[in-house]
């Protein structure tokens, strides 16, 4: 009689893994199943997703395998099996099981290392049977942590950010308090690829002062305060980016994430959408995108390398055609080779990623009291994605102040974003 209970009380893992699987379910109807079945861990639509989601990663790790390649390396690992461990345990141990089917070893051994106890056992059955299968396995390693009084939240030390550079790049400061000072992941992220350096430190509570003091303040770097999550999923997503590009973290990012923990499972509400943007305002507000540039945050923003070579080139022929007959026309015809530019480089994909930064440096303006430009940043970051969004000013502009600083005379320009990024110790 307990075995029948038991079965209709938690729903078969084979028949949730293969609810997963069917793409024609959507995830509410998921949910209504586990609700039918009564099992004692309800999940949300949303987990449903994320977990669909793990599963997705999982797979595709099974066939770069399955071809001779590595797929994304231990941090992801890590990574999965925090953010598994996070999950309902039905879902959880859903997502052991594929894993065990896929024969990934490094990820069981991960998640059996730090998910909660019950998926956590399930993650060793598994293993164990890999191993009685003849598949070479990886030893799970000890779980032992050190257990701290909880910090009050008045201690909570600061998570910052810094201003992005013109590639897209940033640093990210996450910290938490411990009871003998401050635990910092120090992250230098791109929307491209991924993190590209990180580094976990234990500072005392005075040398995390200093360390706050020397942060870049005003002119062409500067730092914000962000909520804690927020600075974690940024770091994530970081990642998640970097390995759809085909950049693997650095190897100290293993040890970053067994501080990090598991992201947040929703990412949460950036920043910026805060900022209040009157609805009568905003079109007035995206057309004077091209306003950026004059602030130093953005003076330093320039297209990619490859694309600002090939305008260079062509305001050279420009400059040298017998086609215009004073210089006026060839200006003119100079403003227009950067419009046909802008109109070329802000691709569909490229519009999104310009307003992700946008809405993200519109945090930063505000951060440092300039309201009005973080509001035009806001409206730029709405207008950008629509489909005319190559035409806005800010677009059109970041070839325009790039041609501008070339007719300026006497004046040096200004030295490249990426060299003025706060890089960790």
């Amino acid at each position: 009689m307990a075995a029948v209970t038991q079965t209709r009380i938690e729903p078969a893992t084979a028949e949730l893994l293969a609810l997963l699987r069917d793409p024609s379910l959507k995830p509410e109807s998921i949910v209504d199943e586990m609700r039918c079945a009564e099992s004692v861990h309800p999940c949300t639509a949303e987990q449903v997703v994320r977990a669909r989601q793990l599963l997705a990663r999982i797979a595709a790790e099974e066939t770069a395998t399955g071809v001779g390649l590595e797929p994304q390396g231990s941090a992801s690992f890590a990574q999965i099996a925090a953010e598994v461990g996070a999950l309902p345990e039905p879902l959880a141990v859903a997502l052991v099981h594929a894993a065990s089917e896929g024969r990934r070893s490094h990820l069981l051994a991960e998640i059996a290392a730090i998910a909660p106890k019950p998926v956590a056992k399930e993650a060793k059955r598994e293993l164990q049977r890999l191993k009685q299968r003849g598949v070479q396995v990886e030893e799970v390693r000890s779980r032992a942590e050190a257990v701290m009084r909880p910090v009050p939240e008045a201690e909570a030390p600061p998570n910052l950010v810094s201003s992005i550079d013109a590639y897209g790049d940033r640093a990210v400061w996450w910290t938490r308090a411990t009871k003998g000072g401050v635990e910092v992941v120090q992250a230098v992220i791109s929307d491209v690829k991924g993190v590209l350096g990180v580094d976990a430190l234990s500072l005392p509570r005075r040398s995390f002062r200093d360390f706050l003091r020397k942060l870049p303040r005003g002119g062409m770097v500067t730092t914000a305060e962000v909520p804690k999550d927020w600075a974690r999923h940024l770091i994530a997503a970081a990642e998640e980016e970097g390995v759809r590009n085909g950049f693997s973290p650095p190897p100290t990012y293993v040890e970053a994430l067994r501080i990090l923990g598991p992201a947040p499972l929703i990412p949460p509400r950036p920043p910026g959408e805060e900022i209040d943007l009157p609805a009568e305002q905003e079109a007035a507000l995206a057309q004077a995108g091209g306003t950026l540039y004059a602030d130093p945050l953005l003076a330093a923003w320039i297209p990619e390398e490859e694309e600002l070579r090939a305008f260079a080139l062509k305001l050279d022929e420009i400059s040298v055609s017998r086609l215009y007959l004073d210089d006026d026309q060839k200006k003119q015809a100079m403003y227009q080779a950067a419009e046909d530019a802008a109109g070329t480089y802000f691709t569909p994909q490229r519009r999104s990623r310009y307003a992700r930064r946008l809405l993200e440096m519109a945090h930063v303006l505000r951060s440092e009291g300039r309201m009005e430009l973080a509001r035009i940043a806001v409206a730029v970051s709405r207008a950008l994605p629509r489909e005319d969004g190559a035409r806005n000013p800010f677009a059109r502009g970041l070839f325009v102040h790039a041609l501008e600083q070339r007719f300026a005379r006497g004046r040096e320009a200004p030295a490249p974003a990426s060299s003025a990024l706060v890089r960790p110790p």
